[in-house]
């Protein structure tokens, strides 16, 4: 009886990692489109992207109508806090603007390249160098809004 209960924990145990992760990457994917809808109708309204620069988790000056009602201000599923920034060096490219996804003080990013890579693999290309969602500065996620 032991050993049956042993079996169906060690078999179970990897299916519970594996939701873990689907959930994480579900609301990171989630936070993303909803912050990158909240951009661009500033865009629309405004002509151009709000000011960049702002600590990780604080909204974008102008964004916090846009913003309020959202995770933006919150840990994200995978450690650290969402930060906008424009004219944004990475990687050896610079971004007309970004979301970083930045580790904050003591509250960091994940680096367990199964999430991360199952993000990408869900929100873009599944390589963590190229695409529109890599590792940038310090190894933190960017989301490319506009090259």
């Amino acid at each position: 009886m032991v050993l049956i209960i042993g079996i169906l924990g060690a078999l179970s145990i990897p299916a519970f990692k594996k939701n873990t992760i689907n959930a994480r990457s579900s609301t990171v994917m989630n936070d993303l489109r909803v912050f990158s809808g909240a951009f661009q109708e500033y865009v629309q309204e405004h002509g151009d992207w709000p000011p960049g620069g702002g600590a990780p988790g604080e909204f974008p000056p102008g964004m916090d109508g846009y913003l309020s009602q959202t995770n933006w201000g919150r840990t994200t599923p995978i450690g650290g806090l969402y930060q906008f920034a424009t004219q944004s060096p990475q990687q050896g490219g610079r971004y007309a603007a970004v979301i970083i996804i930045a580790s904050s003080g003591a509250n960091l990013v994940s680096s367990d390249a199964n999430q991360l890579t199952d993000i990408d693999t869900k929100l873009d290309d599944g390589n963590l160098s190229t695409g529109n969602f890599f590792l940038g500065y310090r190894n933190q996620p960017v989301y490319v809004l506009e090259h």
